[in-house]
């Protein structure tokens, strides 16, 4: 008995993913071939297939588990503490600074190792 729950359920699943795929082609089918229907039409039967594709996979334990995770990231993103516009313009303002300082260093040791070179290469 419990055998037989498992292959019903195995077959629940199986008949789940055949609509899924038959959804799908059915969908690049009508997109490739179906573009001189009217565009409501076209956007309608789009909406339909979607929803549909949608809805069946919501009913699988992979469905499940997607939607849990879109969730839960939703969740975890309320939970980010943003900088306000006087953190961010000051961190930005500390960062051009370091980075301009830090480039005229690079320039400065650029021409001193230059001359250095020049200096060595006409003493031949």
């Amino acid at each position: 008995m419990n055998f037989n729950f498992y292959t019903q359920t195995n077959n629940k699943k199986i008949v789940k993913w055949l609509y899924i795929l038959i959804i799908f082609i059915t969908t690049v089918i009508i997109n490739i071939y179906c573009k001189k229907i009217a565009y409501l039409y076209y956007i309608l039967i789009n909406f339909c297939l979607l929803f549909l594709f949608v809805f069946i996979i919501l009913s699988t334990n992979i469905g499940k588990k997607i939607l849990h995770f879109i969730i839960s990231s939703k969740n975890e993103t309320k939970k980010i503490i943003w900088p306000s516009q006087k953190e961010t313009i000051y961190t930005t303002g500390i960062i051009t600074t370091i980075i301009i300082i830090v480039s005229l260093i690079i320039w400065g040791l650029d021409n001193i190792i230059f001359r250095l070179i020049s200096f060595i290469i006409n003493l031949r």
